[in-house]
């Protein structure tokens, strides 16, 4: 028995060891291996950017970031210098074998240089802050050195199933629980939204440039659901306990000394939402105290009366035809674009009596854009496709798990200003980010840092541009510009991110138009349209 079943266990070996020889460790006769197997068998974390021909493989806190055809390679921040560039070769991506050994080989350090490493111009536009100028013939001389990238996998990353983010799960004490701390940033204010799993007490004050919200009725509890709200508006936010470590105190340094920030509250589940305004603001300064609870108590002597909703406004006739442009070069047909419908669920985004909230305006307008898009040649992925709560962690990990080229986030513009219209698009900076969290030993600031030298800021600035060109002069608006600001949507995104305010919902006009089912097309495939021009800039190196 013992002498029949060592030849199959010699045979089975044989087979694993052939396996993993032929998948892992053999290399090419000129040196070179393929990063996907060399990753898979070491449990190196892969991500392949078509677009920027860049392949960045983690493990632990080292990141390497190798661009193919590029002799150079990024290693924790510093540059090294390969053996030889690496290649594409039948799909695969190929790397010289001693340059992966070495860089997670734990023994060996790589040899640092100090030269700054290569940047890809784009074509120039007009500086983002001046309004966007209708798009003129120009002749073929004044075209400026398209932009290199790679041809499209040949097997483009499939859609996602978005699992609802969970609820608030109600506590069985009589206090409530702060459970989520969200923020997002507006070309006029910073909003930032505390959502309750109960009714709470809370006291304002505005002094020396120091907004102090006082909570009473909840546990000193800090959420785990939370954004970092500091930024562009806010230049620091501390959470501390009340007296006796009873309730919550948030202290805001608005950049803003002047302006009060103002205060909305909604029931079911109660939320508060404050909003910080722009510098040019002027709000006289009060303290106030006021009862906060999603329940109307109604006066015994009378009968309790239901509020009366606004009634809805009904849709204007459009009829605005904005054909869908055509590829130049068939080799971009297939690209991935995601597409995020901003807000959902309990997050309704901007609202204005008797419309549709901006999280249901975004659905349709994304909606209509997959499929210009993919009238266009290319593959269109949804973040959402029904009303639903997502977190930015929820939305970054479909863009930065499951691929793509180009990432589009959809909103909507508004503000108490009736004179403010038009459309803006807004791309990636860090100006006036302020991190100041830690997690898990490892420091923010150098994931941050990491993330601002591996990413394409400038494909972002030239797609946002492409977009508010098309989208003035099909849908006739004016231009509310282009510019770059630390939004939070945009965070952390590794592919080329733009997000656009198609009107604003708040405008007499815009706000009615926005109704339409024919406008919103109008606005989805002017986009598609951008995404068009972007792609016939681009030329294939071969």
């Amino acid at each position: 028995m013992h002498s029949h079943t060592l030849p199959k266990r010699i045979a089975i070996w044989s087979v694993l060891a052939m396996l993993l020889f032929n998948a892992v460790s053999i290399e090419a006769e000129d040196g070179y291996i393929s990063a996907r197997s060399f990753a898979e068998s070491q449990g190196i974390a892969y991500q392949w950017f078509p677009l920027q021909k860049i392949l960045v493989m983690r493990q632990g806190l080292k990141t390497v970031r190798l661009t193919v055809d590029s002799q150079t390679a990024i290693v924790n921040g510093s540059e090294v210098t390969l053996p030889a560039p690496p290649r594409i070769q039948q799909g695969q991506i190929m790397v010289p074998a001693a340059a992966l050994n070495r860089f997670f080989s734990a023994s060996e350090q790589p040899n640092v240089l100090q030269t700054p490493a290569p940047r890809i111009q784009v074509q120039p536009s007009p500086p983002p802050s001046a309004p966007v100028a209708r798009q003129q013939p120009a002749s073929p001389a004044a075209h400026a050195t398209p932009i290199a990238v790679t041809p499209a996998p040949a097997e483009p990353p499939q859609p996602v199933a978005i699992t609802p983010a969970p609820q608030p799960v109600q506590t069985q004490s009589d206090e409530a629980i702060l459970v989520a701390l969200r923020h997002s940033s507006r070309e006029d204010h910073t909003r930032v939204v505390l959502e309750f799993s109960g009714d709470i007490t809370y006291r304002s004050e505005f002094k020396d440039g120091l907004y102090r919200l006082t909570i009473v009725g909840c546990r000193n509890l800090i959420p785990t659901q939370r954004t970092n709200p500091v930024g562009r508006d806010i230049a620091k936010l501390d959470i501390n306990s009340g007296p006796d470590r009873k309730g919550l105190i948030l202290s805001f340094y608005p950049k803003n000394t002047v302006a009060q920030p103002t205060i909305e509250t909604v029931g079911g589940p109660f939320r508060m939402i404050i909003s910080f305004a722009a510098p040019d603001a002027q709000v006289a300064t009060s303290t106030t105290e006021l009862v906060a609870s999603a329940t109307v108590v109604a006066n015994p002597a009378q009968e309790p009366k239901t509020p009366e909703q606004p009634k809805m406004e009904s849709a204007p006739e459009i009829n605005i035809a904005v054909e869908i442009e055509s590829l130049k070069n068939p080799d971009f047909a297939g690209r991935t674009i995601i597409i995020d419908a901003g807000h959902g669920g309990t997050d309704t985004g901007f609202r204005f009596a008797g419309r549709p909230e901006e999280k249901v305006i975004n659905l349709e307008i994304a909606r209509h854009l997959a499929s210009s898009l993919e009238k266009a040649g290319f593959k269109a992925v949804l973040t959402r496709n029904s009303d639903i709560s997502m977190s930015h962690d929820q939305r970054l990990s479909i863009v930065n798990r499951h691929g793509g080229d180009l990432y589009i986030s959809l909103h909507l513009g508004g503000s108490s200003d009736a004179s403010k219209a038009g459309t803006a698009c807004f791309s990636y900076s860090s100006k006036g980010t302020h991190i100041e969290e830690s997690g898990q030993g490892i420091s923010p600031e150098a994931v941050y840092n990491d993330w601002l030298k591996a990413t394409r800021f400038d494909l972002g600035i030239f797609l946002a541009r492409k977009i508010n060109e098309r989208l003035v002069r099909h849908l006739k608006v004016e231009s509310r510009g282009v510019r770059e600001l630390p939004l939070q949507p945009l965070k952390f995104v590794m592919i080329p991110a733009v997000l656009v305010e198609a009107g604003m919902l708040s405008d007499a006009t815009e706000g009615k138009n926005l109704i339409s089912d024919n406008y919103r097309k109008a606005v989805a495939r002017s986009i598609a349209n951008a995404v068009v021009d972007f792609f016939n800039g681009i030329v294939i190196n071969q």
